[in-house]
């Protein structure tokens, strides 16, 4: 086999680029990272593959989604869940989420949804990873979602959360404690 053949395409470096900052972006809940391009391009293109479910209320994803292999999965079966947060409608359909069980904590979702950083809500971030407290501003996601997320999310069960405004990422783990301010 040549190097050549060994190295890594431009499909790999974009997928390995996105990969690295979703995976900083959930090591220190609340800092931004940037990914590789703006949207959800990169986070599909680095998480989602064909031993995936994912589920979206998002029309222009539902392609680049199938293009994976991952098969679409109702709310509730969902490994991938790419959502809006602005509207309280769609923000109660997330109780449904998967949030694992005490046998397999790992089997629960993943919500990824549109954010506007720097603006909005004030949130108070405290748990692994971060060094005492984080103060965030989160716009774009209704004010309902935090107390929902807090109903839903009870270490180690409960479901991760990244939010992406252009090409930055923020990720919020369900070891994460948020407090609205």
């Amino acid at each position: 086999m040549s190097l050549a053949a060994m190295l890594p395409d431009q499909d790999e470096i974009f997928a390995n680029a996105g990969f690295d900052a979703l995976m900083g972006a959930l090591a220190r809940p609340g800092t931004i990272h940037t990914l590789p391009t703006p949207g959800f391009a990169a986070v599909v293109a680095s998480l989602i593959d064909r031993e995936c479910s994912f589920h979206t209320t998002q029309e222009p994803l539902t392609e680049p989604l199938a293009r994976t292999g991952a098969r679409p999965a109702p709310l509730g079966q969902a490994d991938y869940v790419f959502a809006a947060l602005a509207a309280p409608r769609e923000i109660e359909a997330l109780e449904r989420l998967k949030r694992g069980n005490l046998l397999y904590p790992d089997d629960s979702a993943t919500l990824i949804a549109a954010g506007i950083f720097n603006e909005g809500v004030r949130l108070r971030l405290s748990g692994p990873g971060i060094d005492g407290v984080g103060d965030i501003s989160i716009g774009g996601v209704d004010r309902c979602f935090w107390p929902l997320r807090e109903r839903l999310v009870r270490y180690p069960l409960g479901f991760d959360l990244f939010l992406v405004d252009g090409d930055r990422v923020i990720g919020v783990p369900r070891s994460t404690r948020v407090e609205v301010l």
